[in-house]
């Protein structure tokens, strides 16, 4: 299969070339999902080498083991949750050394130089205020915020990645929603999650 074919592939067809020996699958996984586990990685440390070690390291796990892999429902979460695992292992020796991010700043992905040309400026102005209320949050609110509405994760696979229950999340994610309208109370807390969700697009 061209590249140009594999841009256009579902995750679970990847994932099964990948798991069959398939080179170009695995290389487009890994292009597709690095940026999203890179912008992860920054809500845990500042540490961009670290970051990328975890990442490569994980990538190097899934070709080495690729035919042991196990069938899984969403890509994206197998992958979120190695990746959780990985960087958070790299963490806990170096805790001393390195300022643990403790609330997910710059929840809203970084845009080109091109892209913040053609924004308006009031565009950029609520984007900024978007920005100040999420940082406002609690870190686990956020990190579950970010999960739900930036990576679409469903509240039972965010369980699973942060190992609580289904529940848990669900409460989570109602104080997120309450404290977002007592910080903002002018604008409906799935509204401004929205507007922020179609920054990242």
């Amino acid at each position: 299969m061209s590249p140009g074919l594999l841009k256009n592939t579902d995750d679970a067809v990847l994932w099964n070339y990948l798991r069959e020996g398939d080179e170009e699958a695995y290389t487009e996984l890994a292009r597709r999902y690095y940026r999203t586990m890179l912008q992860y990685g920054q809500k845990f440390t500042p540490n961009v080498q670290m970051i990328e070690d975890a990442i490569q390291d994980l990538l190097v796990h899934l070709w080495l083991h690729r035919a042991s892999l196990n069938d899984t429902p969403s890509v994206k979460f197998y992958l979120l949750k190695s990746f959780r695992h990985r960087i958070l292992k790299a963490i806990k020796p170096h805790s001393n050394e390195v300022e643990l991010t403790e609330r997910f700043e710059d929840l809203l992905p970084d845009h080109s130089c091109e892209d913040s040309l053609i924004r308006s400026e009031n565009d950029q102005a609520l984007t900024h205020q978007v920005q100040v209320v999420l940082d406002q949050l609690p870190a686990r609110q956020q990190e579950v915020i970010y999960l739900r509405f930036f990576q679409n994760l469903k509240p039972e696979e965010i369980a699973g990645l942060l190992s609580i229950n289904p529940q848990s999340v669900s409460n989570i994610i109602q104080r997120a929603l309450g404290n977002l309208r007592e910080l903002w109370p002018t604008v409906q807390p799935y509204a401004l999650l929205f507007y922020a969700y179609c920054q990242t697009l």
